[in-house]
């Protein structure tokens, strides 16, 4: 089974073709300078054992990633979202380092996409 890529170029295209490279530009900053607050949410969370920040971090880092075609981080980040409603802590403990490793993959792609939009 092939793994599907980190950014779904459709999405990233999409958004040029609403808004041009300014928009591209524009979601990806926001991306890269609020995401790293959600998943830090979620780690706090997981410590503290507050699977309410867990869930409210999981479901706005799950749209945040959609919004930008991070599909693999969205689909984590959904998981996560469903194991915190459920208050499955463990298997969120378990969850955590793919979606933390997933975010780094989806910030490096997105940083690539940006330095090719140029100023």
């Amino acid at each position: 089974m092939s793994r599907s890529p980190v950014l779904d170029e459709g999405q990233i295209q999409r958004l040029r073709e609403w808004g041009g490279t300014d928009l591209q530009r524009k979601m990806i900053e926001l991306f890269l300078e609020h995401a790293v607050a959600r998943v830090h949410q979620i780690r706090e969370g997981l410590s503290s054992r507050d699977l309410k920040a867990v869930e409210i971090g999981s479901h706005t880092l799950k749209s945040s990633a959609g919004n930008v075609g991070a599909r693999r981080l969205q689909q984590l980040a959904s998981d996560a979202e469903a194991l915190a409603s459920s208050g499955d802590l463990e298997e969120l403990r378990v969850l955590f380092p793919s979606l933390e490793s997933e975010f780094e993959s989806a910030c490096r792609a997105l940083r690539n996409v940006k330095e090719g939009l140029g100023q």
